[in-house]
């Protein structure tokens, strides 16, 4: 069974909503970022509330059309723990943002509403004793949600994001990005597949269609 391991697009993305009325920040993209090495997901109260959801793309393209998805794992890297108040669940969010691919100004606002409402996949680890600068790998995910010959989307959020939580501290974590300078410390999904039936390489070629050097061929002897 193959294993494919695929390193995030440089294209993932950081969206902030950012206002001094909750709900506001909560609901309403203020600004994008696909360049940091350092994304940022949770929840913050400065003088103003902050919300950061992460936004991830995988080229799964090499995975042929048809094939059978056995397991599929990510794994992150948390770089630094600002959290000062709770800590909470990384959610892994089954969300196809690639209506909003790449994220915009215009369309940021659509991608960071969806990752709320998102299905959850799994949790990819709680921020209690988070190690940093430690591969983790999440729990088994959704082999249905993988997309063969084509590319796979997720999003990331917090769990106190999602359970209406008004924060009066700091409530996240920075993770390494595609972008990041240390390759392993880049997000990475891990698919275990099985190949179509269609595709196998046959190993058993039939005696009549051999052909010696000489360009006789040999045909499987008379009874």
């Amino acid at each position: 069974m193959p294993i494919l391991t695929v390193t995030a697009d440089t294209n993932d993305t950081m969206i902030q909503g950012t206002s001094a009325v909750w709900a506001t920040a909560r609901g309403t993209a203020f600004a994008f970022d696909s360049t940091t090495q350092f994304p940022q997901v949770g929840t913050r109260l400065t003088v103003q509330y902050l919300v950061y959801r992460q936004f991830l793309k995988f080229d799964t393209s090499t995975i042929p059309a048809g094939s059978t998805i056995n397991q599929v794992n990510l794994q992150m890297v948390c770089v630094a723990d600002g959290s000062t108040e709770s800590d909470f669940d990384v959610q892994i969010v089954k969300q196809n943002w690639s209506a909003q691919d790449p994220i915009a100004a215009g369309n940021m606002d659509a991608a960071y509403d969806a990752c709320l409402a998102g299905t959850l996949d799994q949790v990819w680890r709680n921020t209690a004793g988070i190690a940093i600068n430690t591969v983790y790998t999440s729990p088994n995910l959704d082999t249905t949600w993988v997309v063969a010959s084509g590319n796979t989307y997720y999003s990331l959020r917090s769990s106190l994001d999602f359970n209406n939580v008004v924060p009066t501290a700091n409530n996240y974590i920075q993770t390494a990005s595609a972008n990041h300078g240390t390759a392993a410390y880049r997000p990475k999904l891990v698919v275990d597949y099985t190949l179509p039936a269609a595709v196998a390489v046959s190993i058993s070629p039939s005696i009549g269609s051999l052909m010696p050097r000489g360009g006789v061929r040999i045909s499987p002897a008379r009874r």
